[in-house]
């Protein structure tokens, strides 16, 4: 396609009405503030709000430095007239997000990565807006996510760790690859009924890419398009695009991830040789549902899309947390290695029932969660009202985070917190880190 001047002159009238959309945002949101101020914050400027202020990487420490600067546990960004809170605390954050859930429950559109135009993953049950999908959702999901009916799936988790160890003990040369076959084993078997017989999978693949995209799709938070949504219209071709050719490559590959895999359990159902999985198990209850087909359909392949590539890649990473933290510090290695021999013994391999007979096992798993959190900013919460939380406005609309990474810092909670100690969670009522964040999703 050519760079046509009318094309062109478009594309500048866009950015240029929507300026002027903006600033009118900033002064309504600026006479709306007036009522209670905002939580503490850095000086802002005229129009473009904290813009200048938002750090490029590292955002957890930021804002975790951030708030001991200004002597507040909330602090506050507001960018062309759009409010962002961090909660520093688990206080502030339970207070909220568990507390007040009702009016916290609600996810934010970050442009770049949920809009249709973009790489969208608007339909991922972490991303989706509270509404009726959403709601659809954990109708759909509630019958898979008690204790009862995790239990369900224990043998295929015992099955894929058991072979897991048996590789290591050949080799441990490609120790990651390794975990990133039971994790994605274990989860393509309990949703999909696939079973994963190698590393290289195809389907493991395919989910580490799409995650793989959507963490650099995370990275682009500060992107000009989520402060100005028009510029999602600007074609790939324009000069500077190369965010939209990014975005339109990685949804193209994350519709391929969530197709192919539901695709070929559908085939399976239909074919009469589905193993037991939740896709399968909601496919089959679609005639029960009050959804259309290609309704329903659509909702479980959204399900299932979302917990393959999250879930793999997440365990993945704690995992190779845990062998870090088994590396410097091998005193912990030696006690969670004597409690399993004496608990399970040489002739053996652990299963699930002997998990809560494994108390400092536990407490090594716990650490791991605390020390090194795989998502050190909670998924952001956007709220549905206004609310008003130690004498400060948080406004409808604001995006709400959870700082995992500060929560974890406090030494009130948790003493000398940069030092791995399971001690602290061995027999104690030492509250577990926030690692699976908060609220009703």
């Amino acid at each position: 396609m050519s760079n046509s001047p009318s094309s062109t002159s478009t594309t500048y009238i866009v950015v240029s009405g929507t300026l002027i959309v903006t600033l009118f945002a900033y002064i309504w949101q600026k006479q709306r503030t007036s009522k209670a101020p905002l939580p503490p914050s850095l000086p802002s400027e005229w129009l473009v709000g904290h813009l200048r202020s938002m750090p490029l990487g590292s955002d957890h420490t930021y804002f975790a430095k951030l708030g001991k600067d200004l002597h507040s546990d909330i602090i506050s960004f507001t960018i062309m007239g759009r409010t962002t809170v961090v909660l520093n605390s688990a206080a502030a954050a339970n207070d909220l997000l568990e507390k007040r859930s009702s009016i916290y429950s609600d996810r934010p559109s970050i442009m770049f990565i949920t809009d249709e135009w973009l790489v969208d993953w608007r339909k991922a049950v972490s991303m989706c807006p509270y509404g009726p999908r959403h709601r659809n959702y954990r109708k759909m999901m509630n019958k898979f996510v008690s204790k009862s009916a995790a239990a369900v799936y224990h043998p295929y988790q015992e099955a894929e760790v058991h072979a897991f160890l048996k590789r290591l003990l050949v080799s441990t040369e490609k120790l990651e690859d390794d975990f990133r076959q039971v994790a994605g084993a274990i989860i393509m078997r309990a949703t999909y009924g696939y079973r994963v017989q190698r590393a290289d999978d195809p389907f493991v693949i395919l989910a580490a890419t799409t995650n793989a995209n959507l963490m650099r799709a995370g990275l682009q938070s500060n992107s000009l398009v989520n402060v100005i949504p028009a510029l999602k219209y600007i074609p790939p071709w324009f000069p500077g695009a190369q965010w939209k050719r990014d975005a339109l490559e990685w949804r193209g590959q994350k519709e391929i991830m969530v197709d192919e895999t539901f695709n070929w359990t559908k085939r399976q159902v239909r074919e009469e040789k589905a193993e037991s999985s939740i896709v399968q198990t909601l496919l089959e209850g679609i005639p029960e549902s009050r959804m259309g087909v290609e309704d329903a359909e659509d909702h479980i392949k959204h399900i299932a899309g979302t917990m393959f590539p999250a879930g793999s890649e997440t365990t993945v990473a704690s995992f190779m947390i845990f062998v870090l933290a088994m590396t410097l510090y091998p005193e912990v290695q030696r006690k969670g290695q004597d409690e399993i021999d004496r608990v399970i013994g040489p002739d053996r391999l652990p299963t699930m029932t002997d998990q809560d007979s494994l108390p400092y096992v536990n407490a090594i798993i716990q650490e791991i969660v605390r020390w090194q959190p795989v998502t050190p900013l909670g998924m952001p919460h956007r709220t549905t009202q206004d609310d008003v939380y130690k004498g400060y406005l948080i406004p409808k609309g604001a995006t709400v985070l959870g700082n995992v990474w500060a929560i974890t810092r406090d030494p009130d909670i948790y003493p000398e917190p940069e030092t791995f100690n399971p001690d602290r969670f061995y027999q104690t009522s030492t509250p577990p880190a926030p690692g699976f964040g908060w609220g009703r999703r």
